[in-house]
């Protein structure tokens, strides 16, 4: 005799998702470094795929040939890049040590001075000492590394070839990934599918966009201050040490960027993305405190999407209530039809 199939009950079948839920988890977390480098090359094809299809079009090329065309471009790019900013470095780099050398001896001078704040005496070399003693007992309490800085570096290596290698592929075959996912599904929920993916293009598009232009607008700020501030330093109208410049320097630097995480992103984006400023900057400030640079860039478009994904699912929930609605009443008018006719002829 065959042996029926076994029926699990719902608990167990909220177990077993459970299970599968956390093992997806664990499975993204040991994999954290290999998503993350994913997720770059994707945002960077996401990012190029307009400028890949318009080199299509102009020249009349396959996808095939564009893709190496601009992956070479953008390769040439990066070296020249790197080359100017090393070049430039090498050039000022020994102005720079001077500078940061009699900084750091105007540092010392200073922790050498206590000062006194509300009749209590504070000794900053005391203090400093007590910080390099902690710092040097924790450091030895945590386990070495195998690799040291070379094992770190050839990390980086491995990581940005598989950023570099995916990024060529998601730029060639990028395309064909959102229908052929499209095409898995029955066929009546693949234009709803298809009007979801249009909207989420229309939304990380929108994200895009307001990205370009708020880093604009911090370049601008940062390159404007950077220049006034070393022009009248040169002047001499800006009685600083270098310490004192260098220290001037950072202070500007973290109000332009306060300013882009408390007011121009969360109004920016929020605007742009439909989301309210507070829901903007209590996310950026949590993606930053747990994930980092890279969750802190994407937390805003993700929200977006959920909201879009929401949106989608309540009026898909809706629709379906509406025709539900209109079956139950149609049948209600089928089963009146002969009583009413009954009625009428008595």
């Amino acid at each position: 005799m065959s042996e029926k199939p076994q029926n699990f009950s719902l608990p167990a079948k909220s177990l077993w998702l459970l299970a599968a839920l956390l093992g997806l988890i664990v499975l993204v977390v040991f994999t954290g470094p290999l998503w993350r480098s994913l997720l770059i090359s994707a945002l960077i094809a996401y990012l190029l795929n307009p400028a890949l299809i318009q080199l299509q079009k102009r020249l009349r090329l396959s996808r095939t040939v564009a893709t190496v065309i601009l992956f070479l471009l953008l390769l040439l790019l990066a070296a020249a890049i790197i080359y100017g900013v090393s070049s430039s470095i090498a050039t000022q780099l020994p102005e720079w040590s001077q500078e940061l050398r009699q900084a750091w001896s105007e540092i010392l001078l200073l922790l050498e001075r206590p000062f006194t704040i509300l009749n209590f005496t504070i000794r900053p070399q005391v203090l400093l000492e007590y910080l390099q003693t902690a710092a040097s007992n924790a450091a030895t309490s945590l386990p070495a590394s195998s690799g040291g800085w070379l094992g770190g570096l050839a990390d980086n290596l491995i990581w940005s070839v598989v950023i570099l290698v995916s990024l060529y592929y998601l730029l060639r075959d990028g395309q064909n990934i959102v229908p052929g996912l499209i095409s898995l599904l029955p066929e009546t929920y693949q234009p709803r599918a298809k009007a979801f993916a249009d909207d989420l293009d229309s939304t990380w598009r929108t994200f895009l966009r307001a990205q370009i232009i708020i880093f604009l607008v911090l370049s601008v700020l940062v390159v404007v201050s950077t220049v006034l501030i070393l022009w009248l330093f040169r002047r001499g109208w800006l009685p600083l040490s270098p310490f004192g410049l260098v220290l001037l320097l950072i202070v500007v630097y973290t109000a332009i960027q306060q300013v882009d995480n408390l007011w121009l992103r969360p109004q920016f984006m929020g605007q742009a993305l439909k989301l309210h400023p507070g829901v903007v900057i209590v996310s950026l400030l949590a993606a930053l405190a747990f994930t980092g640079v890279l969750g802190a860039l994407l937390i805003v478009p993700v929200l977006a999407s959920l909201k879009l994904l929401f949106q989608h699912f309540r009026s898909y929930a809706v629709a379906q209530l509406d025709l539900s609605d209109e079956l139950t009443n149609s049948l209600e008018q089928i089963a009146n039809e002969p009583i009413n006719e009954v009625d009428e002829a008595l």
